[in-house]
This record gives structure tokens, sequence and C-alpha cells, in this order.
């Protein structure tokens, strides 16, 4: 990146990034990077950028959490105790049983069940039905 400085650093959510790509792509065609960071993405965004902002925000307002660590639990969506004190384990501070629940109670109500799932439980109650 000859010529060009850092001007300001924000950690966005894939969302978010797929947006920003996006809407570059309309202003002429993508470098090689780009298109693979499009394409990462597209492939592994689980979050609207509607949702993901909401889901920052709502973490953001738990004291101990900050941006960095907000977009980090929207990438990762741990759906347990141990995967939230993964991503806490660099941190200058320990997480409370407490707020650990708090996150999860948050993260719970974005995470959508896998398409796989919903079907598996759709056979299953039809074999309890006959």
């Amino acid at each position: 990146m000859i010529g060009k400085r850092l001007i300001s650093q924000t950690p966005l959510t894939l969302a978010e990034v797929k947006e920003l790509i996006e809407s570059r792509k309309k202003e002429g065609e993508l470098s090689y990077e780009q298109n693979l960071t499009l394409e990462n993405c597209i492939q592994f965004s689980r979050l609207s950028v509607k949702e993901a902002k909401e889901l920052i925000d709502e973490l953001m307002g738990l004291e101990k959490i900050d941006r960095k660590q907000a977009v980090m639990l929207t990438y990762l969506l741990p759906r347990n105790a141990d995967e939230v004190k993964i991503i806490f384990s660099k941190e200058h501070f320990i997480l409370t049983d407490e707020e650990i629940n708090q996150i999860l109670e948050i993260l719970k109500k974005y995470i959508k069940e896998p398409e796989i799932k919903k079907e598996k439980k759709k056979a299953s109650k039809k074999k309890k039905e006959d």
C-alpha cells in the first residue's frame, strides 16, 4: 500500500466488511485480495448488518466489553461459557460466571440454528407422532 497511510482503525463485523466491499465493487473492479475477502464474508457471515450492529450495541452495554471484544463475540457467536472464556483469555481481567451468562443470553437471541438441525428436529417429531 505505497503512498497510503492509516487514518483510523475500527474493528468491523463480517457483515459490515461485506457491505463495504460490495459498495466498492459498484464503483469499480475489486483487487484479488478484495474478491477473496468478499467471498470469505459471504461464506462465513452469519448475521445481517442490522443484526450485527444491534448485537454489538447490546454487548457494549455490558460493563467490561469494548468494541473489539463485541466484534469478536459477534463473529464467533460462542455457544457456551468455555468459548466465551477463550475469547477473553488475553484480557487483564476475568469475567464472573454472571457476566458470562449475561453474554450468552444476549448471544442466544442472535444465534440461528442451522437448517440441518431444524430438519432433524422435524424428523424426530414425526417419529414420535408415529
